[in-house]
């Protein structure tokens, strides 16, 4: 079934303005990633290039401190639009939530990897989100009938972790 303008739009601005991964904005669109991608390149070609949009003002001046300063806020508000998202929608099934949880711990964790020689923080912070995301994954793994638990404790969590990522030296 072909899926609308506006949920291309959507995918879109999940992606580039939510800077959330193509993986995520395709799940909350309800298409599949291949979709997601299909419609991400097609527009680059027309000339609407989803990944310089997204880009353009993060790479635009600064050292390289400030830019992982910048990449590292980045992932705290997508960190924090997830789970926004997440709370917003009640009918969200709990399995959906824990998947959306783990693919962005595991971009964020991703991303601190990267910053690591860049920002002496980001190794400490990435043990962290990888043990979170660790966490997420054990859950979804052994005990699948807590997932709903899972998600009623890291959503509220989620309202502390810049607190405590901020308090990382």
């Amino acid at each position: 079934m072909a899926k609308g303008a506006d949920v291309r739009a959507r995918v879109r601005k999940h992606y580039v303005f939510d800077r959330l991964s193509l993986e995520q904005s395709a799940k909350l669109a309800d298409v599949s990633y291949s979709t997601a991608k299909r419609w991400r390149d097609a527009a680059a070609t027309e000339g609407d290039d989803w990944e310089r949009m997204r880009t353009a003002s993060s790479l635009s001046g600064g050292d390289v401190e400030q830019l992982s300063q910048q990449i590292l806020t980045e992932m705290l508000i997508q960190f924090n639009a997830t789970l926004d998202l997440i709370k917003a929608d009640a009918e969200m099934p709990a399995l959906q939530r824990v998947e959306l949880l783990s693919s962005l711990m595991d971009n964020i964790h991703k991303s601190m990897a990267a910053m690591k020689k860049f920002l002496p923080e980001a190794n400490a912070l990435s043990i962290g989100m990888a043990v979170v995301r660790g966490l997420v994954e054990f859950v979804q793994d052994r005990y699948p009938q807590h997932g709903a638990a899972m998600v009623e404790i890291l959503e509220p969590f989620g309202d502390v972790l810049p607190k405590i990522l901020a308090s990382v030296k």
